[in-house]
Order: C-alpha cells, then structure tokens, then sequence
C-alpha cells in the first residue's frame, strides 16, 4: 500500500534516471546485434569532427537567444543517412522516428525530440550554399588515410544524364509559362508601372480564350499560326517590360530580368523577330542549348545516342574515379553540355581543391579530340596524359587528310605527300587553326590546262597523286587548302601511343566505371534531380558521390577473401 503511494513520486523524481536506464538498455541490445550493419560501420570510421568544424557557423554563437535543439552533429548525421538511403526529407523524418539505429546514428536519444523534415531541409539548403564540397572532401580524405595509394592511381571518366525536377513543355506552353514568370514577378515589384506600361495589350493572343481548342485538334497551318499568334505576343511583352527597366539600374530586380532574358533566348532560338513579324525558325536538333522547361531553364536536352530514347532532358554530371572503384571528382552541367568540355575540368577542380592531379586519365572517344587533350595538358600542368581512342580523322573522306602532310618544326612550311612545299598559311575562320595553300602551278608541270577535259590536256604532267588529293569536280586550276590545327602535336602523339600494349591494356579498364555509374544512379539517388538548378545537381551529383565512397570504404574495410587453398570450386 505505501509503495503504492510513492510509485508516483519515485517516477516523476528520477524520471531522467530511468530514462537513461531505458536508453541503456534498449541501445544496448541493438548495437550488440548491429556489428556488421552498415551505420554502426561508418560511426567506427568516419569522423564527424572536421565537418561539425566546418558548420559551426550553421548555429549563431554570439548574441542573444537558446541553445539549438538540434545540433549541428545531429543534423549532419541525419543528411548523411538521407544520401546512404536515397531518402527524401519526409523519409528521413519518418526514419529516424521508425529506426532506433538511425536514430543512434544521428544522436538522439531515445526520448528526444526528432527534427521534422523541415528542419532537415533548412540545413541541406544551407550546406548546399557555403559548403558543397566539404562532405565530398573529407570523407574522401579519410578513406586516402586508410588507402594512401589511391592519390597516384590513374582514373577513369565518364558521364551519366540526371533528370529534371521538370516536365518537358510545348513550345506554346514554354512561351505562356515564362509570360507568367515574369508578369507575375513585375507585379511583386513594380506594379503600378506595369499596370501602366500593359495598356492596350491583347491578352487573348498570348493566353487565348476560354474553351480554347486543344493543339491536337487544330492542323497542321492552324497550329503554326496559333504558335507565331503566341510569340508575337510574348515579344511584345518583352518590349513593354523591358521599357520599364530601361532606366532602372542595372543591379536591381535580377529575378526579374533573369526571367525576361529566358524569353529573350527562346525567342532567339526559336523564332525570327522583325518588324514584318515572327516567322518560325527551323527546328534546332535535341542536343543544342536551348530551354525546355519554364519550371528549371538551366535543364537541357542531353542527346547520347542515335536513338530517341538516348535524349534526356536535364543535366549532364561528370565524374572520375580511380581504377580500383574510388571516386575521385564529380560536376554537373546542364544537359547540352559536350562531353568533351567538362574533361579538363575534372583534373582542375582535383588540382585546386584537392592538390594532386591523376598520371592518366582514362576516357571514351568523347575526349580523344586534340583540343581537350591540350586542355588537359594545361589544366595538369602537363602531369596528366588523356588515354582515349581518336575520332577517326582519317576516315572522313578518301582524299589525303592533314596527317598526311609533313608539318616543319617550325609550323612555317607544309610539304605534300608529292614532296611540295607551301608557306602559304592563313588563320581559319571555322576552327582552332591554319589553313595552308597549295596552288595549281604546284601540282602541274609546266601550265596547267583550262579544263580538264580539254584536248590539250596533258594528264601526264599534273602530280601522280592528283586524284588521292584532289575532288573530282576540282579543275586543274583550282588549289588544294588543308587544315592544320593547333593541336595537331597532341593528336600525332596519341596517335603514336595508342598503338602500344599499354595503351590497349589502359582502354579494358575503362568499361569499369559502367559500374560505379550503375550503383549511382540505382541505389544512390543520382539519377533524378531532386531540386532545380545545375547549382543544386551539383549538390547531389557529390553528395551521391559521398555516399557511394562511404560504401566503397566499408566494403574494403570489411571485405574477407579466403586463401586460394580454402576456397571450394
């Protein structure tokens, strides 16, 4: 009976004591059976205490006000178990309130307050702006304690496509969507000059009219017009708002003016405006840089393929690891980005922020071309070499090519196959080079007849290799140009390379990194964009990355081979 009366006391006393007994025991059993789990593995491993450094500033730590409730470890720990789960914020919270061993993982225990996704989502938007890459940099500097070798290990690069958070529009939807976009944010902060600037406007050429009929249901002719109707419109609205920030600084409403210059480039790319009017321009190839969306205009279409279902719409991410399965760097761009443009910067961006540039650097034909070659040069400070096949130069045409022609060591004097020399050069208009001229005396002896099929044509006298050189619609007078670009020693060279052991032994490795892209994008959330903006795929083309590392180091941490004599076959 007198315990009975107490109970209630000795409860509420030493409630926090009995809940530490609680948590002791119940955290107790799980780690015991949660040796081999993939949580408990990292928190042996992985210190925390250079990235809690690194986001000290999350928090304030002068001024008034209380302590946080959630910590900065714990709101680090959290984002790591989103990124090695592909969990959304919603999942997470769902997460650590369901899992007691996520729960331990980010420092909570068992009767505290959890952080709601909204929490979670403040801090990832905060990391994802100050610090995008210092998640990627230390996990990868802890595992380079473990494993020292993988800085002087050569790499592998290729690219993956990550979709959009966005739908692909009709060009007539793309053009309204943006009109929207900007009358929206001109009424925000300029209302009364916008009221005033849209007088007169025809509102029913830009948005139509109730019970519009649906494009698939007008022809062909119906639906040109409807669009070019359309795109008079969204021009002259360009023209209107655009006058009402003429005289405004230039600094001042960027949303604004970021909106109009999107319109200004579908326009552009789409259309031709004049003061006759807006004529439909041919349709540009998936591929090009051109915007598809009005929800994320830095997505773009990313062709890879001859077939249709090798266009995606939305990033193109980059990314390099060693050849033992480390990934080394990762960057995102939008998805009409060349391959070839973003191979450089996967060795400048380990060279500024990691210190160490790659011996080689394993790629597809992609990079082969002479000038990412020489960007790689530039970029390693010549301490990186570009493993890769070549475009085929030579099989473009029958005709003699400009590897055919023996270039001085100067670069002043081209000799022809035939042994003619010219000095004649000149700088092309068309690409990153010169173009050398042979002229008609060069390749006849003596005058050169008026036409080729003249009676006094003497075929004898023209060079032996007039037709392995020469066009057959080319006259006798006509001269030979070749091309020779400035990066013709870096093709000579990987030309000369690329016919030995060693390189061919380089080029079996490469299909490798088929498998660190497969792991990211099916089981690392890497394949679709969670948010908008190259910025934000950047953010989670590393954080995948991160995740993935982590795996990689427990799996080599942990990994046990048996002894060839103890294996069963």
């Amino acid at each position: 009976m007198i315990l009975h009366q107490f109970l209630p006391f000795f409860l509420v006393v030493y409630a926090e004591f009995f809940q530490q007994v609680v948590e002791r025991l119940v955290y107790g059993v799980i780690l015991s059976h949660a040796k081999s789990h993939l949580l408990y593995r990292v928190q042996q491993h992985l210190d925390f205490s250079s990235l809690e450094q690194a986001c000290v500033e999350y928090h304030h730590t002068e001024g008034r006000g209380t302590h946080p409730t959630h910590t900065v470890p714990q709101l680090l720990r959290a984002l790591l178990i989103k990124y090695l789960y592909d969990l959304s914020f919603r999942e997470l919270e769902v997460r650590l309130y369901t899992d007691l061993l996520a729960r331990w993982f980010a420092g909570y225990q068992l009767f505290d307050d959890l952080p709601d996704h909204c929490t979670l989502q403040r801090f990832e938007i905060w990391m994802a702006q100050y610090q995008k890459r210092t998640c990627f940099e230390e996990v990868l500097q802890q595992i380079e304690t473990d494993y020292p070798d993988e800085r002087s290990k050569a790499q592998i690069g290729d690219t993956y496509a990550m979709h959009a958070q966005a739908a692909r529009e009709h060009l007539n939807t793309l053009l309204r969507h943006t009109c929207i976009h900007i009358l929206e944010t001109a009424a925000q902060s300029l209302p009364s000059a916008l009221t005033h600037s849209m007088t007169g406007f025809i509102w029913a050429d830009l948005f139509g009219v109730y019970k519009e009929t649906p494009q698939f249901a007008l022809s062909k002719e119906e639906r040109l017009q409807h669009l070019l109707r359309v795109a008079c419109a969204a021009s002259e609205l360009h023209v209107r708002v655009s006058t009402i920030l003429e005289c405004r600084p230039t600094n001042e409403f960027p949303e604004l003016r970021k909106h109009l210059t999107h319109l200004s480039k579908i326009l552009a790319d789409e259309f031709s405006v004049s003061d006759d009017g807006v004529k439909r321009l041919p349709v540009k190839e998936q591929g090009t840089f051109r915007i598809g969306s009005a929800t994320d205009p830095e997505a773009t279409y990313r062709v890879h393929g001859p077939n249709p279902e090798d266009t995606s719409f939305g990033y193109n991410v980059q990314v390099a690891m060693t050849t033992s399965g480390l990934i080394r760097e990762t960057k995102a761009y939008t998805g009409a980005e060349p391959d070839q443009t973003g191979v450089a910067k996967l060795i400048a961006e380990q060279k500024s922020n990691l210190g160490v540039c790659p011996p080689k650097l394993i790629y597809d034909q992609a990079g082969g071309h002479g000038k990412t070659r020489a960007e790689v040069e530039q970029a390693s400070d010549g301490q990186t070499q570009l493993v890769s096949n070549l475009p085929p130069y030579e099989k473009r045409s029958d005709r003699f090519g400009p590897y055919d022609f023996s270039l001085a060591q100067d670069g002043d004097q081209l000799t022809c196959p035939n042994g003619k020399v010219s000095q004649v050069a000149y700088r092309s208009g068309s690409g990153d080079g010169r173009d050398f001229r042979f002229f008609d005396f060069q390749c006849w002896s003596g005058d050169p007849p008026v036409h080729m099929n003249a009676k006094c044509a003497d075929l004898s006298k023209r060079c032996p290799f007039w037709e392995q050189c020469r066009d057959n619609r080319q006259g006798p007078r006509s001269m030979r140009q070749v091309f020779i670009s400035d990066y013709r020693e870096q093709v000579l060279a990987a030309q000369h390379y690329n016919q030995s052991d060693e390189f061919r032994q380089e080029m079996k490795q490469r299909s490798l990194i088929e498998r660190v892209i497969f792991e990211l994008t099916h089981y690392n959330g890497a394949r679709r964009c969670r948010k908008r903006g190259v910025d934000n795929a950047d953010w989670q083309a590393k954080m995948c990355a991160t995740a993935y590392n982590i795996k990689f180091w427990m799996r080599r941490l942990y990994s046990f081979v048996r002894p060839r004599s103890q294996r069963a076959y």
